[in-house]
């Protein structure tokens, strides 16, 4: 196939508005901010952001009150609290500046709070996480710099790589030593030999290295902070991004923004990705940004958050369902005790 000139130039428009929407991402507005699937699919955990205050709860799949586990109302942010691997514990990043974000682990009632990572050098800024199948380490992306490379840019964490340590804390290994301008998405298969990135592999054989991760190169226009599910046992994962198609005739400025010969069309989908057969469908799409899906273990459906604050909407950030056919999209209303 032959490649123009104006082919390039596309390509190189797409990188740039992916990295622009990627910067964006890491900005916070108020809501819920990431949700993650208890592994008897019984319950789900979340973080939870409203000025000041932030929280991380755990709602029972058929109770409609959540149960605070944590509360914040000293400005420090808890982020990305996921399970661990027999579902009595919780996982989290709690971040007191936008410079500092640290592991801790508390039980899902609330006991045994204990910090991980002290912001020693690999652990000064830690962005996402996710755990060994055996649950016995913890891998993370670090930020190595907060900041901006323009004076018209605003600042957010860049120089990333990937890090391990041992739930106990022991054991900090760097495992990348690339200083990416940003990375989203840290998820384990079940050979536990790779770490899945929106759009990389890293494989943890010595020698390192990285591959594309893109079974579908039209998918990674765009992405969220969290845009990767858990892995299922039979190799299921699942992507939130935007996605780009071939110009269509009708469209409205609304409904999509031009590139060349492509289209980056409005809003995010999620799509089910299966890395052992290598298929890609789509699950929905929906005219909204989406973001933190959660995948569960023995059921046909995931959890995701949809907002279009994003996009110049109104609506904040809110907890949805749908099935893995696109079937019985409804909305999740969160409620606290008093």
């Amino acid at each position: 196939m032959r490649i123009t000139l104006a082919d390039l130039f596309m390509h190189f428009i797409l990188a740039i508005i992916a990295i622009a929407m990627s910067g964006c991402s890491v900005i916070s507005h108020e809501g819920i901010q990431s949700v993650s699937v208890a592994p008897d699919d019984r319950s789900f955990a979340f973080s939870y952001r409203k000025g000041n205050e932030s929280l991380v709860a755990v709602n029972k799949i058929d109770e409609s009150i959540s149960t605070i586990v944590l509360r914040s109302k000293d400005g420090t942010k808890y982020d990305r609290p996921i399970f661990s691997d027999n579902g009595q514990e919780l996982f989290f990043i709690a971040r007191e500046k936008h410079d500092q974000g640290d592991l801790y682990v508390v039980g899902i009632t609330g006991s045994g709070l204990r910090q991980i990572t002290h912001g020693q050098e690999g652990a000064e800024n830690i962005q996402d996480l996710a755990l060994s199948g055996d649950g016995n380490t913890i891998y993370y992306i670090n930020s190595g710099f907060y900041g901006h490379y323009s004076p018209i840019a605003s600042s957010h964490p860049h120089n990333m790589d990937f890090y391990s340590i041992h739930k106990d804390g022991t054991g900090l290994e760097r495992l990348s030593y690339s200083n990416s301008y940003t990375l989203h998405g840290v998820s384990i298969p079940p050979s536990g030999e790779n770490i899945y990135e929106r759009s990389n592999i890293l494989s943890l054989r010595k020698p390192r290295h990285f591959t594309p991760f893109n079974y579908y190169s039209r998918l990674l226009a765009f992405t969220s902070q969290y845009p990767l599910s858990k892995f299922t046992r039979n190799g299921n994962i699942v992507l939130s991004c935007a996605k780009v198609e071939e110009r269509k005739p009708g469209f409205s400025s609304r409904e999509e923004i031009k590139l060349g010969k492509l289209s980056a069309v409005y809003g995010d989908g999620l799509f089910l990705i299966n890395i052992y057969n290598e298929t890609v469908k789509e699950i929905i799409h929906l005219p909204s940004a989406l973001d933190s899906p959660a995948l569960f273990h023995n059921q046909e459906r995931v959890l995701f958050i949809r907002h279009d604050d994003v996009y110049g909407g109104k609506t904040g950030r809110e907890l949805w369902s749908v099935n893995l056919d696109g079937s019985e999209l409804h909305k999740i209303n969160l409620l606290f005790p008093e």
